[in-house]
């Protein structure tokens, strides 16, 4: 097992939040973590995200070096994506 000294490790930071918090964290849509209504245009509305949510992702964002306008990005891609999966779903 050498090769686990090799794996890359994310710091986590003191965020109030313990790992275990975390891991029993009920995942809920897309759009009610990031705060998008699934009816209108997700390009038209800014994020606002649940606090567990935000803690996460900016452990990950920050860890690749994205800028806030990188991470809106992100949000508004998948959320877009999800938009269009469940458009798809409902038309069959």
């Amino acid at each position: 097992f050498y090769w686990l000294k090799s794996l890359p490790v994310l710091y986590l930071p003191d965020s109030g939040y313990s790992l275990d918090k975390f891991a029993s964290k009920i995942v809920k849509s897309i759009f009610t973590e990031v705060g998008i209504s699934a009816t209108e245009v997700v390009r038209d509305q800014e994020p606002n995200f649940e606090l567990e949510r935000k803690i996460l992702d900016d452990i990950v964002f920050d860890a690749i070096g994205l800028t806030q306008d990188e991470r809106k990005e992100v949000y508004w891609a998948v959320c877009e994506l999800v938009q269009r999966r469940l458009q798809k779903a409902k038309s069959v």
